[in-house]
């Protein structure tokens, strides 16, 4: 649906606004919240009148607003859109074809904004969509190919393929995907329009697949905002020099200046460097010279640009980049000159790679080099062998040659076992031509580097034909004969060229070859993962990039890498490859080629923009406007709520008190100084004011006249009644013997930190009561320890008890001295409401309630004696126990604590022994959860019996 530039996406869900109305006149008819007005509680009542409130209807401010949050939420809904665009026919099919090889990824955003927008088009429109990608995947043990088309596709489920594409750091295979739609004539037949989101860079079969498809339909690209030009920029090379290292740029023609930073990171991702450069105008490869200590240099793990997240824009170093040191052994008698004469082609191959340092051994071997390069026997070497067998040791290279000599190097320190003299090819004294180079093999680390043809050997060291000979050899002429071997040594290794580093046994010096060589070398002596005896030519992944260039774990489907010299592929993308030293980076953008050739489309190509400046999406921009109204509304109801209790304070501090008509009496009266707020609901508010006097816990006595006068009004309730009406606890009668009240406390509170760690009970510190004057409806146990001379108690104080037993309490008493006598307990409380009791049997609930026990544990062993016939109405739960184990003494945390209080004790305390004192607690944590929870568990103990009447 469209209004002008304004389109709904979901036109039907504009029916929502039916709702508007409605929800006015719910919000209109529906009474306020009451305000609250606090007042003093003892005050309430007084001076009340029941006149009816109406109820007024809710303020206009918060029905329009409300009103206008719903409003935003239903426009929300149905998506609209200002001046929406249609890049393809609004009938038909479409055939939506994704550019996700290693160029998206720097747009990648813009590319997912151009999906989004194909998808509101075809709901907008009801067409359906086919899907496409560019970039190949796996496929099979060892093939790639391209994934299947997809669709076609309703808009919702096109939107969800959409969001499982992503770049890939690889080339695209446009020949393949060309191929793949001519074969679907039905796509062919339901499409009337292609669009093809991909930027202006050229590559293979793109040029083709648009021309084929501008003759079946409407073609139109979708393009990133800056086509390419300006995020296409390839790390094409990184190489190292004397100064620093290089860095090689690629990318399309500039249309303008334009400036990057280039940003280096450590083996954890910390920047190392970042260094700003300007790429011209006009041109498609820039060279940047850096300069930097050759430590740091080491230290780079990945060179990127800021602010471009592509494989291709990031360029890993591998072991390889690491300079390391190399140590040419002399004879301490040979001068510059010399050196520069024998060893120049050496000198040569290593320089750009390596810091190459000569001196005799002993004065190398101080300096710790990364590998150590001799030829022949090795001058010095009776002083400084155990030196050098350490240094190997320790994960050393040692790299030997050949030399004129005609004696062959020493047996010691070589890969292999050497014959006497040396293997002469087209001298006077051989029949044999010299000798060329064979392939290396898959085993050797030189495996994959190309072998120029005119490189030949006319003299050789020539090896014992061991056992292992095979695989100690890395490389071999033609007839099979080792050229270089090596062998691990600890973390060290030895590696021997059978020849001279001079041009005089071979030409192989001279040649570029040896260069590749010595980079495949290099690398070995890695400080930082010593070599080990395996030197693998396929190279196992270590890690990977995806096509933003973010580094994660390969899965199965990455094979292991032989070469760096191929475009990586989905089997071998872009990452670090190896193990045990050898660190290969594979990097994409050295393979990337004719960023320099613009494409060129079809003259009837369509091509659009993938971010339009016209175009808003205004759902977001909806439902951000519900939600500021939202928090303005709960801001103006807290503002509000606010005054109301500023105002409630103030109407309580007018409140006054007044003589009453009666004459003698005086009574408070209700009198705010404003008027009562209409808004009140309709209930009666002398109801309201009761029911909120009866949640205060208040007891208040309504009567017409002034209310008689009782035992209570002479006595003021201590304040542990109110505390233990919000706060559970047990309590302890007042004996008024002090030790015996201090005992009493130490027992309980020890029997309370015992259930506060072992149940769910949390209760707050025992209490001291005194029926006479204290409420004991708030405890649900009440221990009570007999004291010889205890005073009487009053008749106020047995009524007490006795509404306190009626009523579900429970009180255990003590004796304290092991005479358990039911007889002596209704003596010694006399007009207390004693009922008949009985022994405990050892299946009493009180004996199974948390824990399993046999008896009533405590200080002394007596007996239990309980309720022989419990209430029915009470749950059949016991409300007086007796006996005589003094619980109180046996539940006192520390031994140091029930020496303070042992002169309340009748009897030596070294009685109580840790065992004992753990049996009392569980006994008390049994009576607790009893007395708490009733006898809820009393069918757990005929569980037998109800298992036997079941017939299991």
């Amino acid at each position: 649906m469209t209004f002008g530039a304004l389109t709904f996406l979901y036109p039907v869900l504009l029916a929502g606004l039916l709702l508007v109305p409605v929800l006015w006149l719910i919000i209109r008819s529906a009474p306020r919240k009451p305000r609250r007005i606090h007042f003093p509680a003892a005050r309430l009542l007084l001076g009340a009148t029941n006149n009816r409130r109406n109820a007024e209807h809710a303020p206009l401010w918060q029905t329009i607003l409300r009103s206008a949050i719903l409003l935003c939420l239903i426009l929300a809904a149905a998506h609209p859109v200002l001046n929406k665009k249609n890049y393809a026919p609004d009938h038909g099919a479409l055939l939506v074809m994704v550019d996700n090889s290693w160029s998206s990824a720097a747009n990648w955003p813009q590319y997912q904004k151009g999906m989004k927008q194909i998808v509101n088009q075809a709901r907008l429109n009801n067409q359906s969509i086919f899907i496409a990608v560019t970039a190949p995947e796996t496929s099979g043990a060892n093939s790639t190919d391209l994934p299947a088309l997809q669709g076609p596709l309703s808009p919702h489920a096109s939107q969800n393929a959409f969001d499982r594409i992503q770049p890939r750091p690889w080339q695209p295979d446009y020949q393949a995907l060309d191929d793949m739609i001519s074969a679907r004539q039905d796509i062919i037949n339901a499409i009337s329009g292609t669009i093809l989101i991909s930027d202006d860079i050229t590559a293979p079969g793109k040029e083709t697949l648009a021309n084929d498809l501008s003759a079946v339909s409407p073609f139109i690209v979708l393009h990133p905002v800056a086509r390419g030009q300006e995020t296409a920029i390839v790390l094409a090379g990184l190489n190292r020099n004397r100064n620093g290292m290089t860095v090689d740029l690629t990318h399309p023609v500039l249309q303008n200046e334009k400036q990057i930073t280039l940003i280096a990171r450590g083996s954890r991702g910390q920047v190392i460097l970042r260094h700003p450069a300007t790429l011209e105008r006009g041109t498609t490869k820039n060279q940047i010279d850096i300069s930097m200590p050759g430590d740091i240099a080491n230290g780079i793990q990945t060179l990127g640009l800021a602010g471009i997240e592509s494989a291709a824009a990031l360029f890993q170093t591998g072991a390889k980049w690491q300079r390391r040191t190399v140590g040419i052994v002399v004879n301490s008698g040979e001068g510059p000159v010399l050196l520069s004469d024998r060893y120049f082609f050496l000198d040569r191959a290593l320089s750009p790679y390596a810091d190459i340092h000569y001196g005799t051994l002993a004065d190398l071997l101080e300096k710790n080099p990364d590998i150590l390069v001799t030829t022949g026997n090795i001058p010095d070497l009776g002083s400084q062998q155990i030196k050098l067998a350490s240094w190997l040791d320790k994960g050393g290279l040692l790299v030997r040659f050949a030399s004129d000599s005609a004696s062959s190097p020493e047996d010691r320190f070589l890969p292999v076992t050497l014959r006497l003299g040396n293997r002469d090819f087209g001298g006077s004294m051989s029949w044999e031509r010299p000798k060329h180079l064979a392939a290396f093999g898959d085993t050797s680390p030189f495996y994959g580097l190309p072998i120029p043809g005119d490189i030949t050997i006319n003299r050789q060291l020539l090896a014992e034909p061991d056992r292992d000979i095979v695989e100690k050899t890395w490389a071999r002429l033609s007839d099979g004969t080792p050229l270089v071997t090596s062998v691990a040594k600890n973390a060290g290794r030895i590696v021997l060229f059978h020849v001279t580093p001079w041009a005089d046994w071979s030409n192989l010096p001279m040649s570029g070859l040896f260069v590749q060589i010595w980079q495949r070398i290099l690398p070995l002596a890695s400080p930082d993962n010593p070599s080990s005896g395996t030197i693998q030519s396929l190279l196992p992944p270590q890690s990977i990039l995806d096509g933003f260039g973010q580094p994660h774990q390969p899965d199965p489907t990455i094979l292991g890498l032989q070469n760096t010299t191929e475009m990586p592929d989905p089997r071998h993308p872009p990452g670090i490859y190896g193990q045990n030293g050898q660190a290969v980076a594979h990097n994409l953008g050295p393979f990337i080629q004719g960023l320099d050739k613009p494409i060129r489309w079809p003259e009837q190509t369509d091509q659009k923009t993938l971010a339009d400046d016209d175009q808003l999406d205004l759902a977001a921009l909806c439902v951000f406007a519900a939600f500021c109204l939202f928090l303005l509304d709960t801001l103006i109801l807290i503002l509000t709520g606010m005054n109301n209790r500023f105002q409630g304070y103030r109407h309580g501090r007018k409140m006054r008190s007044r003589p009453s008509s009666s004459g003698g009496e005086t009574t408070i009266s209700l009198r705010p100084e404003t008027p009562a707020d209409k808004s009140s609901t309709p209930f009666n508010r002398l109801g309201m004011l009761v029911v909120l006097a009866g949640s205060l816990g208040l007891a208040l006595t309504i009567t017409g006249m002034a209310p008689q006068a009782s035992a209570q009004e002479n006595t003021s309730p201590r304040r542990d009644s109110f505390q233990a009406a919000l706060h559970p606890r047990l309590a302890y009668m007042e004996t008024g013997v002090a030790a015996i009240d201090r005992l009493s406390q130490a027992g309980l509170t020890g029997l309370t930190e015992t259930l506060r760690r072992r149940t769910a009970a949390d209760l707050a510190p025992p209490s001291m009561i005194n029926p006479q004057t204290d409420d004991l409806s708030f405890y649900p146990l009440i221990y009570w320890p007999l004291t010889e001379g205890q005073n009487d108690i009053s008749a106020y104080g047995r009524e007490q008890l006795n509404r306190y037993l009626a009523n579900g309490g429970m009180i255990l008493i003590d004796s304290r001295d092991r005479e358990v006598e039911p007889a002596r307990l209704r003596r010694l409380l006399a007009g207390v409401e004693i009922p008949t009791l009985t022994r405990a049997p050892t299946d009493h609930v009180v004996f199974r309630s948390f824990y399993l026990l046999d008896q009533a544990y405590g200080r002394f062993d007596a007996p239990l004696w309980v309720d022989a016939r419990p209430d029915p109405r009470l749950d059949g739960v016991a409300s007086v126990l007796f006996g005589g184990n003094d619980w109180a003494a046996s539940w006192v945390p520390t031994r140091l604590e029930l020496e303070r209080y042992g002169e309340a004790t009748s009897n030596p305390i070294d009685d109580i022994s840790p065992r004992r004192h753990e049996l009392a607690l569980r006994f008390g944590v049994n009576l607790v959860i009893y007395a708490l929870t009733g006898s809820y568990k009393g069918d757990q103990v005929h569980l037998p019996a109800i298992l036997e009447r079941l017939g299991r």
